[in-house]
């Protein structure tokens, strides 16, 4: 991926992220990437959208049409992303020993798509059929500027310390939305959510035990995240074929 000259170089955690982070489970961290490059990903995957959408059952399910999986493994600019440094050395004091590329997707809320909820969940609850990891943790990368009316990730501080919390139930698709596992709809308001309200080039770092949803897209515009999942080397399998050992433990 052709990167702008004025573009962050890699940084490490300080001492006070890495707390904060231990501490809540998550971490904002603002101006990472600079918007050329993430206008050159859009450009990709808004051209996968389309082709999907000329399947009809995919066109007309809700959740097939807004997520496009296994990205790591199809997508050139995407494992660049998965495996640029100024991305690598900000999970490398939690992720370890080595990294490895546990997943990478996009979840996308269509323009006016007010019931396009992603429910309350923990991304273990799905992931621990795959393997287990220690340090699992995901990159969530919006593409366009997030906040409450197109859906920014909503979370529960701390809520990532107990491992997974309370019993997840599917829901069916009259439910609408996403991340269809969870144990609370997404549209329910929980005690201490916190919206991350955030620009492109953006990302919040989370656990993969932290509780999480988003709510719909009131706006007359995509909503689009790039989500990249990390986990130690020495857990040797990831989702699908996007597993990929980036750092040797």
């Amino acid at each position: 991926m052709i990167k702008d000259p004025n573009s962050s170089l890699p940084r490490r955690l300080t001492e006070n992220e890495l707390s904060t982070f231990r501490r809540q489970g998550y971490l904002i961290l603002h101006h990472v990437l600079p918007l050329a490059e993430l206008q050159d990903l859009n450009n990709e995957l808004e051209i996968r959208y389309q082709r999907r959408l000329k399947d009809p059952e995919i066109a007309q399910d809700e959740q097939k049409r807004n997520q496009i999986h296994g990205l790591g493994a199809d997508s050139e600019r995407s494992r660049q992303l998965a495996s640029d440094p100024r991305i690598l050395s900000l999970v490398e004091d939690w992720v370890k020993p080595g990294i490895a590329l546990f997943s990478a997707k996009l979840i996308s809320k269509g323009p006016n798509e007010p019931n396009n909820v992603c429910h309350w969940h923990q991304d273990e609850a799905y992931w621990h059929i795959y393997s287990e990891s220690e340090c699992r943790m995901s990159i969530w990368l919006p593409l366009q500027d997030v906040n409450r009316k197109n859906g920014c990730l909503r979370v529960i501080p701390g809520t990532h310390k107990k491992g997974v919390i309370v019993p997840h139930q599917p829901r069916s698709s009259r439910d609408h939305g996403a991340c269809r596992l969870s144990f609370l709809p997404g549209d329910r308001e929980l005690p201490n959510t916190v919206y991350c309200q955030i620009p492109a080039g953006s990302i919040v770092l989370f656990s993969n035990k932290l509780c999480h949803s988003s709510l719909g897209n009131y706006t007359n515009q995509h909503r689009r995240v790039f989500i990249l999942t990390y986990q130690e080397a020495t857990v040797t399998k990831g989702k699908d074929d996007d597993f990929a050992i980036l750092r040797s433990a």
